[in-house]
C-alpha cells in the first residue's frame, strides 16, 4: 500500500546478540555526545582504554582511598569494569592509619593482571607498592594530588592527573570526577565526591543539574555526602558492607534509606558538640591568622573542612593523636596560602613525618614530642609567605 513504511530486514542473530549490539550503540552515541568538543578528554579516554586493553584483561584491581572521593570513584569504576565485561574487585587504603584495609593475601588471591589505583597520590602508592610487592601487574594512577616519585614500580604504569587533560586547578578536580568524565560515570555519585572534596565552586552547574534531574535539594546531596564520610572516617570496618550498599543503590533515595543514617546521626551530633568547642578551646594566633585545636580521632578532616568555611580567612589546622602518630588536617579555604607546603614546611627536620597535599588543604603526621616544632615552624612559614592573592 502507498504510505506504507516497510520493516527494515533484521538478522537473526539471536536476542542477546541484538541487545549487546544496541547497548553498545547507545554507549558509542553517549560518548560521542559526552566527549564533542572537548578533544583533550576524548584523546585521554582513548590512551586509558588502550592501556587497560579490556578486550585481553580478564581481572583488574581497584585500590581506592577511603573518603567521599575515593569511594564514589572506586564505586563508578567498577561499575564501568562490569559493564566492560572484566572482573573486578575493590580493595581500599585508609589513608587515616597509612594502612591497607585488606590482608595482602586477599590481593594476590585475585590475582590481578593489572590494578588501577584511584584519589591515591605516590607516596600512598609506593606504601601500597611496598607492602604487596608485585602483585598489581601493570597499574594505571587517576588521582589530583600533587605529583611526586612512585617508589618500588617493578611494572609499567600511566599516571593521569587533571592537567593530563584540563586546565582545571587539580584540588578543585576531584578524582570522581575524572572518573565520572573519563567513563561516563553516575553523576549524584559523582556529586557526593565533589561536595565531598569541596569543589562545589568548580562544579557548581555541574550539581544543579544533578539536583534537577534526581530532584534533590542541595541540603539532601549535602546529607548524602555526609553520609558518605560518616562511615568511611568513624567506621572504617563497615566500608566494604557501605561500598555494596552504594553500588546496588539505583538512585540517591535508595541510599538515604538505608540503616547506615543512624550512624550518621550520631556522627552529627558530635561534629555539633566539636564545633562548640572549637569556640572555647582554640588556639589562635592573630599574627599569622592561625587556628589550632585538639579533635577526637577520625574527626579532624571533616572538622578543619566545615571550620575552614566559616574562617575562610584563616588557616585551620586540627590535630589529634589516636595512636603513635600526631595528625593534622590542615586547611584554608580562600587560596590565599599553600597548605600543601606548609605542610612540607611544618615537618621539616622531624623524623619519621609525612606531609603534603592540595593548595586548600593539606595533611601532616608526625610523632607527638615534636608538636611543638611543627607549630613554630608552621608560624615562621606564615611569617613569610603571608597571604596575598589567589593561588590556584
Amino acid at each position: 500500500m502507498p504510505g506504507k513504511k516497510k520493516r527494515a530486514s533484521v538478522k537473526k542473530t539471536g536476542s542477546k546478540s541484538v541487545i549487546k549490539r544496541t547497548s553498545r550503540a547507545k554507549v558509542s552515541a553517549k560518548s560521542a555526545a559526552k566527549f564533542r568538543g572537548d578533544p583533550r578528554l576524548l584523546q585521554m579516554r582513548q590512551k586509558v582504554l588502550a592501556f587497560l586493553s579490556l578486550k585481553e584483561t580478564k581481572r583488574i584491581a581497584i585500590v581506592s582511598d577511603n573518603d567521599e572521593d575515593g569511594l564514589t570513584a572506586a564505586v563508578q569504576m567498577k561499575k564501568f569494569l562490569d559493564f566492560s565485561k572484566v572482573e573486578s574487585q575493590v580493595f581500599f587504603y585508609d589513608h587515616y592509619s597509612r594502612r591497607l584495609s585488606f590482608p595482602n593475601e586477599h590481593f594476590a588471591k585475585f590475582s590481578p593482571e593489572k590494578t588501577i589505583f584511584l584519589d591515591l597520590g605516590e607516596a600512598f602508592i609506593s606504601e601500597v607498592l611496598e607492602s604487596l610487592g608485585n602483585a598489581t601487574g601493570p597499574f594505571l594512577v587517576i588521582d589530583h594530588h600533587q605529583g611526586d616519585v612512585i617508589r618500588g614500580n617493578a611494572f609499567r604504569c600511566m599516571v593521569v592527573k587533571p592537567r593530563s587533560f584540563s586546565d582545571i586547578e587539580p584540588s578543585k578536580y576531584p578524582t570522581s570526577k575524572m572518573v565520572h568524565d573519563l567513563f561516563l560515570g553516575i553523576d549524584w555519585l559523582c556529586a557526593i565526591g565533589v561536595i565531598g572534596d569541596f569543589a562545589f565552586d568548580q562544579w557548581k552547574d555541574f550539581l544543579k543539574s544533578v539536583e534537577k534531574k534526581h530532584h534533590l535539594t542541595r541540603a539532601k546531596l549535602n546529607e548524602l555526602a555526609d553520609l558518605v564520610a560518616c562511615i568511611t572516617s568513624q567506621y572504617p570496618e563497615k566500608i566494604n558492607t557501605f561500598f555494596a550498599s552504594v553500588s546496588s543503590a539505583k538512585k540517591p533515595a535508595d541510599l538515604i534509606e538505608t540503616d547506615f543514617f543512624a550512624l550518621k546521626k550520631l556522627f552529627d551530633k558530635r561534629l555539633v558538640m566539636l564545633k562548640e568547642m572549637f569556640k572555647e578551646k582554640a588556639e589562635y594566633y592573630g599574627d599569622v591568622g592561625l587556628y589550632f585545636f585538639k579533635s577526637d580521632p577520625r574527626f579532624a578532616s571533616k572538622l578543619s573542612n566545615i571550620l575552614s568555611t566559616e574562617h575562610k580567612e584563616s588557616t585551620i589546622i586540627i590535630y589529634e593523636q589516636p595512636g603513635d602518630l600526631m595528625k593534622c588536617s590542615i586547611r584554608r579555604q580562600d587560596f590565599k596560602v599553600n597548605c600543601n607546603l606548609l605542610a612540607k614546611a611544618g615537618i621539616v627536620s622531624i623524623p619519621n613525618a609525612k606531609g603534603g597535599g592540595h593548595i586548600p588543604a593539606a595533611g601532616a603526621a608526625f610523632p607527638p614530642e615534636y608538636f611543638e616544632q611543627f607549630k613554630r615552624q608552621v608560624r615562621i612559614f606564615l611569617l613569610n609567605n603571608p597571604p596575598k592573592e589567589r593561588l590556584g
